[in-house]
């Protein structure tokens, strides 16, 4: 009897501000890997481990301490997508270990997204900006885990 490949994959698409996203996560034995692009490229890839402490279960409402590192396309330290690419990639390892505990797998996360830097002299213009880059977050976050595979 022949043994199955151990990849699973699972993908989702919609628009989001008027930009077509795609998701795509893959579930390999040593890693998960998920791909977020508005672009159709692969952007910014960011390795994420779980802190070795936090693998044992912890309850529901503690965060899962992560640590996240640039393999590509890294920007500044204090640019706006870097500081956002890393929320992204920390609170998808959070989900993934809340909704499995027991998930101790790094994730390899590429982010390709339509991100804009702050304009800073009206007050109006980044209060705007704010909330279409949480309604992205929101609208990311909700594909990624309709790709759950861990």
């Amino acid at each position: 009897m022949e043994t199955p490949f151990p990849l699973i994959n699972k993908q989702a698409a919609r628009t989001i501000q008027g930009r077509h996203t795609e998701v795509l996560v893959s579930s390999f034995h040593d890693k998960i890997l998920i791909l977020v692009s508005q672009y159709g490229k692969v952007g910014s890839v960011i390795h994420t481990t779980l802190d070795q402490q936090s693998l044992a279960p912890t309850s529901s409402s503690t965060l899962a301490p992560t640590s996240s590192s640039f393999l590509l396309g890294a920007g500044s330290s204090t640019s706006k997508k870097t500081q956002l690419y890393q929320v992204y990639a920390s609170h998808i390892s959070q989900m993934i270990v809340h909704q499995n505990p027991h998930e101790g797998r790094p994730v390899v996360l590429s982010l390709a997204l339509s991100i804009q830097e702050p304009d800073m002299e009206h007050v109006s213009a980044q209060q705007e900006q704010r909330q279409l880059d949480r309604d992205l977050f929101e609208n990311v976050i909700d594909m990624v885990n309709e790709c759950c595979v861990w």
